[in-house]
């Protein structure tokens, strides 16, 4: 008992840190842990000594959190049933390679719009964000917590981070963060010194 409370203990912010970005109400974050830390100790007989208990706890953490978005009944669409056509190639838009040159001051000046952005995300899509970017877990360990094939980890991440970019690429541009597309002024052929004086001519 006191060993499975100190592995709790050690772990217990940053579950706490997954689970309030996570569940859809941050209101029920305390139940969500109480509830995953009562499963894991109904099923302690089923972790193997030696194996990895933060990887354990994960998915034991992240199946309460399905159950609590699904409660609330804000579940959204799952991701498969989104359309390729609707992730665009951001690396068309010129602004992008300002975010991939500096993402973190681009993410200093969002603000609250990181999270507006995170919270659009299904949950498949935050947690395997979250597990990797932030908990740093490898793709297979990821699979393990979430009980999906490693293809779909690798789906999630690159269909979630493609929405986020997307989002704050819009909201960066809007503060003016990064550049928008330059606007291509129409030539008056009748009025060419008002043209040059517009800039729409090259010199």
């Amino acid at each position: 008992m006191q060993d499975f409370m100190e592995q709790i203990d050690r772990y217990r912010d940053e579950l706490y840190r997954y689970i309030h970005r996570t569940v859809w109400d941050s209101g029920v974050a305390d139940d969500v842990f109480s509830n995953a830390v009562l499963a894991a100790w109904e099923n302690k007989h089923k972790f193997i000594p030696g194996t990895n208990f933060r990887a354990w706890m994960y998915r034991i953490v992240t199946n309460k959190c399905y159950v609590a978005n699904r409660e609330i009944g804000r579940t959204p669409r799952p991701l498969d049933e989104i359309p390729e056509s609707r992730l665009e190639d951001l690396h068309q838009d010129r602004g992008y390679t300002d975010v991939l040159k500096n993402p973190e001051r681009v993410m200093e000046q969002c603000g609250d719009e990181v999270v507006q952005a995170f919270s659009k995300l299904s949950t498949a899509q935050k947690a395997c964000i979250l597990l990797r970017s932030v908990e740093k877990f490898s793709y297979k360990e990821i699979a393990e917590i979430l009980d999906i094939p490693v293809g779909t980890v690798m789906t999630h991440l690159s269909r979630g981070r493609a929405k986020l970019r997307k989002d704050l690429l819009t909201y960066a541009q809007d503060l003016g963060v990064v550049r928008s597309m330059p606007r291509i002024l129409e030539m008056d052929e009748s009025k060419p010194d008002e043209n040059l004086k517009n800039g729409s001519v090259d010199s």
